[in-house]
């Protein structure tokens, strides 16, 4: 009879996505990009944030809406593909997800001397389902069998108000709820050459609750020139988890469940209320207004470390944004934008560190508006592409990584 030693191989390969209940991109903090105008920009947003989008960027530039009711919405589709190399033996594991969502809507009115406003924003949201054969995997595997059901929403829900403190200083703040919904599901089914299976199942499932505060700043030193300041953190008020591993194999005796060989069929469930560790945010970006016409933003954003010994502890990250905005016309307007996404995983270091993925994404926008009257319509979209390395395998090993994701939205505004 051959060991379970000999098997830890294959059946540590299908392990994915669950060594830090790593449900959805957990090492990345600029998945989504939110709101028509920004989106076409890069995010490059803090110093502008003069409609409803300004609500999430930096609630103090919703002073300048100006003064009548405005709203937006905005419908998204993404794609997003991820390939590890030499997974199962010398062929790859790749993984797939696809959404279409309300990536947005806000809406601003002024009361008094204040501007405030509603909105509901969708900043991270995975979709994956999906299965993968592998066939021949080595001489102890002859078929080895995935299926993998991962969903992962975030929602950002809650009221914002804003006010001058001056004619070039403004101040704002949001109160976001905060919503997190997530459910894995993972099958994997190993046949052998002898004719014995195994067979394995994974459940994940965690609905979190709380609030993220933002405070925003704007201020304009000069004619031109915009500055902003936006502060955030999510504070978890209320998580609940739920993780089951099932467990059958037919020689009876490789099933290892928190740390016991039972002999055939092994349901272990347990929960927890432990609540997650969420970075504190800062972003600073600033405008450059050349004329009517013609605009120029940049953005820097800062998350700290966030050292969490459940769900796994995190970098500081900086990501950059440039964007720009041309009116062709006064009934069109063309945006482009540059951006990053680095991974807050620590730096992989071969068969000493065991992390899923470390994968630093840059990113391009475009997008084209029509006006008409008080309203006007935006279609754009982004793609984002990144290299890196994980380590997948529990012997620590290091494979390469890329991913590739894109996104089309379709929004309106009046």
């Amino acid at each position: 009879m051959v060991s379970f030693k000999r098997w830890i191989f294959p059946l540590a390969a299908c392990s994915l996505c669950l060594v830090n209940v790593a449900v959805a991109d957990e090492f990345h903090y600029n998945n989504l990009l939110i709101g028509d105008r920004a989106s076409g920009m890069g995010g490059a947003y803090t110093a502008v944030s003069d409609d409803a989008t300004g609500m999430y960027y930096n609630p103090a530039a919703i002073v300048y809406v100006g003064d009548r009711n405005f709203s937006a919405s905005v419908n998204a589709y993404y794609s997003q593909s991820k390939k590890i190399e030499n997974v199962v033996g010398t062929r790859p594991y790749e993984r797939k997800s696809s959404a279409l969502l309300a990536n947005y809507f806000g809406i601003v009115k002024p009361l008094g001397k204040y501007k405030i406003g509603f909105s509901y924003a969708v900043p991270d949201a995975v979709s994956e389902d999906q299965h993968q054969t592998f066939e021949n995997v080595d001489s102890f595997v002859s078929r080895l069998t995935i299926n993998l059901n991962n969903k992962d929403n975030t929602i950002n829900i809650g009221p914002s108000i804003a006010m001058e403190i001056s004619d070039k200083l403004a101040v704002g703040v949001t109160l976001y709820g905060h919503q997190r919904d997530a459910l894995v599901i993972l099958n994997q089914f190993q046949e052998r050459p002898d004719t014995t299976t195994h067979w394995e199942n994974k459940y994940f499932r965690l609905s979190e609750m709380g609030v993220r505060p933002i405070l925003g700043v704007s201020w304009a030193p000069a004619e031109k020139l915009s500055l902003g300041l936006s502060m955030s953190q999510t504070y978890v008020l209320n998580s609940e988890t739920k993780s089951q591993r099932t467990c059958w194999d037919s020689t009876a005796d490789i099933c290892i469940v928190n740390g016991l060989t039972p002999s055939i069929q092994v349901p272990y469930i347990s929960q927890s209320g432990i609540k997650r560790q969420y970075p504190f945010r800062t972003a600073i970006g600033a405008a450059y207004f050349v004329d009517r016409n013609l605009l120029f933003s940049g953005d820097v954003t800062y998350h700290t470390a966030v050292h969490d010994p459940v769900y796994g502890d995190k970098m500081a990250t900086v990501n950059a944004a440039v964007g720009t905005e041309y009116y062709l016309s006064k009934k069109w307007a063309v945006r482009a934008g540059l951006y990053t996404n680095m991974a807050s995983s620590p730096s992989i270091q071969a068969g000493v560190t065991n992390i899923e993925e470390h994968i630093n994404m840059y990113g391009v926008s475009l997008s084209v508006s029509n006006f008409s009257g008080s309203s006007s319509v935006t279609l754009g979209g982004s793609v984002r592409y990144g290299q890196g390395q994980a380590q997948l395998l529990t012997d620590k090993s290091v494979q390469n990584a890329t991913t590739l994701g894109w996104l089309i939205f379709l929004s309106s505004s009046y």
